[in-house]
């Protein structure tokens, strides 16, 4: 009788384990729609990246060192064929936040080299697309930080009660998050204020 009992104690035990290895509902749906967001904004951004390079050809030497930089990391970031899968592998997820990193960096000397060319800086079609991708950096900024939070509410589903059995069980990894901030690729030439410059000058 006894043994029986101890017998059912344990199966219960390993049901629970079972039952516990993946955290509430809401939280991985968060989870996944947030990373969903992640990509689609940076397959959005690859497409801008496109644009801007056609641009910037029209105006810049065809051997200009950033438009080879630019083409090569775009090209890395769209051979890594980014999926939901990143989240389960560390080394992964984090050589695809490198590779964004790298192209937001070229993206960034690019608008730099474009402003070096008054006829290209001073077009419409350039204003437009120097807008259309400080908006994309804001919206990707923002995506990754509610992708970070949404990873951090999962792993505390997941070490929460009852799960910590399932995480003895079937010890899982935490969802990795992106630990350096992707800048916003706009221009870094310094601008002068001449309004507050003449007040400056007021006696």
């Amino acid at each position: 009788m006894r043994v029986a009992l101890i017998v059912s104690i344990l199966f219960a035990l390993l049901c629970m384990s079972g039952c516990g290895t993946d955290p509430a509902p809401a939280a991985d749906h968060e989870l996944a729609a947030a990373f969903a967001d992640v990509l689609d904004l940076y397959d959005a951004r690859l497409d801008l990246t496109a644009q801007a390079l056609t641009l910037a050809r029209g105006y810049l030497p065809p051997d200009a060192p950033v438009l080879a930089k630019v083409a090569r990391s775009r090209a890395a970031v769209a051979d890594l064929q980014a999926s939901p899968a990143l989240l389960d592998s560390p080394a992964s997820f984090e050589h695809f936040d490198v590779a964004q990193r790298d192209l937001t960096d070229a993206i960034s000397q690019l608008l730099i080299a474009c402003e070096g060319v008054h006829r290209l800086s001073a077009s419409p079609p350039f204003h437009a697309l120097q807008s259309r991708l400080a908006s994309s950096a804001g919206r990707i900024a923002f995506a990754r930080e509610r992708y970070d939070e949404a990873a951090r509410r999962y792993d505390a589903a997941r070490h929460g009660l009852p799960l910590h059995l399932a995480d003895v069980m079937h010890p899982q990894r935490d969802k990795p998050t992106f630990t350096v901030p992707d800048p916003t690729p706009v221009h870094r030439h310094p601008r002068t204020d001449f309004g507050a410059l003449r007040g400056s000058l007021r006696v």
